[in-house]
């Protein structure tokens, strides 16, 4: 498989990840199979994939197999970087865990956050695995003149972003700029189109409320999950989906370089260029404007065309 494209001596490279595939079903290991997802992915122009703790579930032998079989790498996994995780990532050929998200609402609970990320990435140091945090909007509620984001990178010395820039501009975050002013912080980048800025919301919850309710993280056993348990989840987002909060959350998410987008992709490009090292790109998409394939193979296509 050939999924990329020349751009001088540089080939450009569009990643993808499984949670693209069915978004919170995909977490729930619901829907179709990692191999079909996998040829799905190579069919529609990508190189590569960024996993789920769930895809975890099957055998590595397999995976190997199955990535051999359709030309793709793995680049990542979202998932809370424990060292089992960063051992299987790393056999795999992986290059980074990535915490897809941790409830903290100030500054005191960034730094925490950010401590805790560099704990994970001196354990994962021996294995060749970078640790990186990813944002949704509400990272980007102010606390004592800064950003949570902000907050949680300065006080990190170890750990890297992977700056999703669809929620960062939804939140009022200009992604040039904030690549530019933590310049090598980013390992890679969340590929997300976005049309409106609607702030990062509410004060988020705090990360001490959510462990004590035991919402901390929702999909830290979905291995040992009865399905109808799986399935309560599943349908229970879908209703927030489909709520007005739902449906504004997500309609935002227009196709690459519609008229109506408010996101400056090469820019982006040019501030990463930046960096003294490449961070890889990840498209992820939870709001569709057609069909699901089709919406998917249109931004790998966009992405090679528009971006040098």
């Amino acid at each position: 498989f050939h999924n990329f494209v020349t751009i001088g001596e540089v080939y450009m490279k569009v990643n993808i990840g499984t949670y693209s595939f069915g978004g919170i079903a995909s977490y729930l290991g619901l829907g179709p199979t990692l191999l079909d997802k996998f040829k799905t992915i190579a069919s529609l122009g990508f190189t590569g994939v960024e996993l789920l703790p769930v895809d975890l579930d099957n055998d590595i032998e397999d995976i190997k197999k199955w990535l051999k079989e359709t030309g793709l790498e793995v680049v990542s996994i979202h998932a809370e970087p424990t060292e089992e995780i960063v051992k299987k990532i790393a056999e795999l050929g992986g290059k980074t865990v990535i915490w897809a998200g941790t409830p903290f609402c100030n500054k005191a609970e960034a730094v925490e956050v950010a401590h805790k990320l560099d704990e994970m990435a001196e354990m994962a140091e021996p294995y060749g695995i970078k640790i990186g945090y990813h944002n949704h909007s509400q990272e980007f509620f102010m606390d004592e003149g800064k950003t949570l984001l902000e907050h949680l990178l300065d006080n990190s010395t170890k750990c890297y972003s992977q700056l999703d820039c669809g929620w960062a501009q939804n939140g009022g975050c200009y992604p040039p700029s904030f690549i530019r002013r933590y310049k090598n912080r980013f390992v890679a980048i969340h590929v997300k189109e976005n049309s409106k800025v609607q702030g990062p919301g509410p004060r988020p919850a705090s990360r001490h409320a959510a462990e004590e309710a035991g919402r901390a993280n929702p999909f830290a056993n979905v291995k040992e999950m009865p399905l109808e348990e799986r399935q309560k989840i599943l349908d229970g987002f879908n209703a927030h989906m489909n709520s007005p909060e739902g449906k504004k959350q997500f309609e935002v998410q227009c196709p690459m370089g519609a008229p109506e987008s408010n996101m400056n992709w090469q820019d982006i490009k040019d501030a990463l260029d930046e960096q003294d090292f490449e961070a890889f790109w990840v498209v992820e998409r939870e709001g569709f404007y057609d069909e699901h394939d089709k919406c998917i193979a249109d931004d790998a296509r966009w992405i090679k065309e528009n971006i040098r």
